[in-house]
């Protein structure tokens, strides 16, 4: 009887993404040691026990080294579902699919240290800050058509809502690594519902 390949496809994917997280760790380390300038693929690497070509085929850039395993909120923008009519309502399902993994995310110890190391990193490292919005426009543009086709709305009310949930879950994830250097201890759900209240009211 043949080995099913399911199993298989599932400890390579596990031990990629175990390879992902060791990266990031390791590139974390060193910019945190050293800068991003003065860091450099291979010292990442070496750091992390792989080889240059599999830095790049994982991460990209040194840059992009520290948002491998960032791709939760992008991932889960496949969830949204029937969204009901209209911008407004889609906005609400995009905050609620945020939310839950701001939730999920609050509850991985491990996980949510590298954030929070990331977005303090961010913070001080303009080259940084550059790759987080350029992963960010990369993910919505990926999604948009494919929730606009879903939800039956234009492109145009997508992208805006992404752009308002978007904006929430970077002032969330910024504030939350600046009240930590204050000493505040924050949970990421409870921040994100004042960040929205208080964009409403900005609005």
């Amino acid at each position: 009887m043949s080995t099913p390949a399911a199993p298989v496809e599932g400890l390579r994917d596990r031990r990629r993404r175990e390879t992902a997280v060791e990266i990031c760790a390791a590139a974390l380390d060193l910019f945190e040691q050293k800068g991003v300038q003065g860091t450099t693929v291979d010292e990442i690497a070496a750091r992390a026990g792989v080889s240059a070509r599999t830095f790049f085929r994982l991460a990209g850039t040194k840059e992009d080294a520290v948002f491998i395993d960032d791709g939760r909120f992008a991932d889960a923008l496949a969830g949204v579902g029937d969204a009901g009519d209209g911008i407004r309502a889609l906005l609400s399902a995009l905050r609620d699919v945020f939310a839950r993994e701001l939730q999920l995310l609050d509850a991985d110890a491990q996980a949510r240290e590298r954030y929070l190391r990331v977005r303090r990193l961010i913070a001080h490292e303009p080259a940084l800050l550059g790759a987080a919005v350029r992963r960010e426009v990369t993910s919505a543009d990926r999604f948009v058509p494919e929730i606009a086709e879903r939800v039956g709305l234009a492109e145009l009310d997508v992208r805006t809502a992404l752009g308002v949930a978007g904006l929430e879950m970077r002032t969330t994830l910024d504030e939350w690594a600046r009240r930590y250097d204050r000493g505040e201890a924050s949970t990421l759900e409870g921040l994100h519902r004042e960040v929205r209240a208080r964009l409403t009211d900005a609005v």
